[in-house]
């Protein structure tokens, strides 16, 4: 009973291979966690590391308050909230805290399962190269780790597990690298679908994007901080100029005194009439996950892709949520007149304001109103007063119940939210329609694909003002107090054009392309695509029988090819030791004595000596001490190993003469 508890034991080798496997299958989890999160598990990770290290086992009653601490923490940083991100995370903590209490062959058997369910909740969160690359990294970790626990778990202890860490991790990697072809053609032949046929939810109102259907002090700012793309665009043509750069997202027009909103029933109304000046402007866009439904696109939009809903105010949804890549081809309008005569339902929106609101500002605006009623002159005086006595600043002061009048006569600073909020109020007291539109302004020229990247922190909001005769014109007042704000877009703005920097772009330039491409190759490879690949050969992706068929055939085809391929790959990691006694097995047998298939080597050893006299001694004491290190409970010795390898490879049979 004492020898099996001991074997059951986990050696500190084998702890280092499973906490190796661990750390690399939380990699690909990590990065969609808050960093003070992040930092705590890999800390708990850590911690793990150093008891399993003195081979020492943390005590239960600091394990069970550790743990319930760090999960209530979890749910914390997602406000209680339960969904993918909540549950991914809770795995990931999990899986850290697993680390403290793994001591057995049981428990690394227990944690390295557990690992593999980490590596697939990265996928939820992100299904780029850099995912793969992780998640594969981390399956070979845990592939070798769960091999070396079988080693281990054999008689004869962690001698049998004696095999280096690079052939190891190559005969690992190998027999993974045999699966590729069968995924392959699961990828390209499985029937897809139009439509996913379930959906992993989402935390409540925590679309990635961060556009939403209102806009209030602080939404918009959050993004600015947050260079990853939302949208990647190539034109048919020349690119536009930057400060033409504005990607139009949703219209908000209803407005509570703090913040504005959408109205949703406004996509199912008619669209309205746009005039057109000049050609369309055609382009293709792949953009991000979103968990939303709005398409962006550029301002204004006009030909939207099959199935799009177009509201009046030309904002573009599609007609489900955006939970994966989409790529989609738009033509959007730069010179137009945009509704040029507007209904009196949409004129009475447009002027609507909440009573008892910002006193001062309308006792301005009725001040000007005297002096020139005229819009266009309205419009004037205010971008004045903007670009005179205003500052653009991504740190601005929290604003109270009047919060148009604490921007306008009190803070004078804020950024582009607080500029279109105000601005939109001030013409609606002016008896000017106006509204609010959110999206994103500029974008980065990618100089190895030819075409634009729109980040987060790209993400912006304008004013729509109705004028007679001309409809709904853009006005951007943030234009007028932080002009390079248009003309570089936030992502330029006020960063140094530092050597690092232009050592990075080439770099940046380089891995977006390689994160485009592949958007293109696998995470848009939908049921469209999949008839489009198929068609040159006859098959039709929409008749499954004969779409089965062929699917059947090909993983036959590839299942023959890798058993095929597994018959001449080596069995697992190479022995060095085996190897050895191997060869000088052999040497005996071309000296006359062959060894007899169920025969012992020291069997074996001892009818070679009293064959071969004049080597019996070396034959005798080279396979005892074979049979010593390989079948006898003695402390592992790496040098004693490595010196009957020696032995073994160098031994020739003596003549007799």
């Amino acid at each position: 009973m004492k020898n099996a508890v001991t074997r059951n034991e986990l050696d500190r080798t084998s702890f280092l291979w499973c906490a190796a496997a661990v750390v690399a299958a939380l990699l690909p989890v990590l990065p969609a966690l808050p960093a003070w999160l992040t930092g705590a598990l890999l800390a708990v990770a850590g911690l793990g590391i150093g008891y399993g290290w003195l081979q020492r086992r943390l005590n239960a009653w600091v394990r069970l308050p550790l743990t319930l601490g760090l999960a209530a923490l979890t749910l914390f940083a997602y406000n209680f909230r339960f969904g993918r991100d909540t549950g991914a995370a809770l795995l990931a903590t999990m899986l850290a805290l697993k680390l403290l209490e793994t001591r057995s062959v049981r428990d690394a058997r227990s944690v390295l399962s557990f690992a593999l369910f980490a590596i697939m909740a990265g996928f939820l969160h992100d299904q780029g190269p850099q995912t793969l690359l992780l998640a594969l990294v981390a399956t070979v970790l845990v592939l070798s780790a769960l091999a070396r626990i079988a080693d281990v778990d054999l008689p004869g202890g962690p001698r049998n597990a004696s095999v280096a860490l690079r052939p190891r991790l190559i005969a690992t990697a190998t027999l993974l690298a045999l699966s590729l072809p069968l995924a392959a053609v699961a990828f390209f032949l499985f029937p897809r679908l139009g439509s996913p046929m379930w959906g992993v939810p989402e935390n409540v109102a925590e679309a990635r994007t961060g556009l939403s259907n209102e806009m209030a002090p602080g939404d918009i700012a959050n993004l600015f901080i947050d260079d990853s793309p939302v949208l990647r665009v190539a034109f048919d043509g020349p690119m536009p100029t930057p400060n033409a750069l504005y990607w139009r997202g949703p219209v908000l027009g209803r407005f509570d005194g703090r913040t504005w909103r959408r109205w949703d029933g406004e996509s199912y109304l008619d669209p309205v009439v746009v005039e057109t000046t000049e050609d369309l402007l055609a382009y293709e866009v792949t953009q991000e996950p979103t968990d939303r439904r709005y398409m962006i696109g550029l301002d204004l939009p006009l030909v939207v892709p099959d199935g799009a809903r177009v509201g009046p105010d030309r904002s573009v949804l599609s007609q489900r949520r955006l939970t994966d890549v989409t790529r989609f081809r738009m033509q959007s309008a730069l010179r137009y007149r945009f509704e040029p005569d507007l209904r009196r339902i949409y004129r009475d929106q447009a002027l609507e304001l909440p009573a008892n609101f910002n006193p001062r500002t309308r006792a301005l605006i009725d001040e000007w109103r005297a002096t020139d009623p005229a819009p266009e002159a309205l419009i004037e005086r205010s971008l004045q007063w903007f670009n005179r006595e205003f500052t653009y600043n991504l740190i601005s002061p929290l604003l109270g119940r009047h919060s148009v009048d604490e921007f306008l006569f009190d803070t004078k600073t804020g950024y582009c939210e607080h500029f279109a909020s105000s601005f939109a109020v001030m013409m609606r007291m002016a008896g000017v329609p106006a509204r609010v539109v959110t999206g994103y302004q500029g974008g980065y020229a990618n100089d190895f694909g030819d075409y634009i990247v729109v980040r987060q922190s790209d993400a912006h909001a304008w004013t729509e003002v109705w004028l007679e005769g001309r409809g709904w014109v853009r006005i951007d007042p943030t234009s007028a107090v932080a002009p390079e704000r248009i003309e570089r877009g936030d992502s330029g703005y006020d960063q140094p054009d530092s050597l690092l920097g232009r050592l990075g772009k080439p770099l940046f330039d380089a891995y977006d392309f390689v994160r485009r491409g592949w958007n293109d190759l696998v995470l848009g490879f939908n049921a469209a695509r999949q008839r489009s690949l198929l068609q040159p050969f006859g098959l039709d992706a929409a008749d499954w029988p004969q779409l089965g068929a062929v699917l059947g055939v090909a993983v036959a085809a590839i299942m023959a090819l890798t058993f095929v391929l597994l018959l001449r790959t080596p069995r697992g990691p190479r022995d060095p030791l085996r190897d050895a006694h191997a060869r000088f097995v052999a040497r005996l047998g071309r000296a006359g004595v062959p060894k007899l298939a169920h025969e012992p080597a020291q069997t074996h050893a001892e009818r070679a000596a009293m064959a071969l006299p004049h080597s019996a001694d070396t034959i005798r004491s080279l396979s005892r001490r074979y049979v010593r290190r390989r079948y006898a409970r003695v402390p592992e010795d790496a040098a004693a190993d490595r010196a009957l390898c020696d032995d073994l490879r160098r031994f020739r049979v003596r003549p007799s003469g």
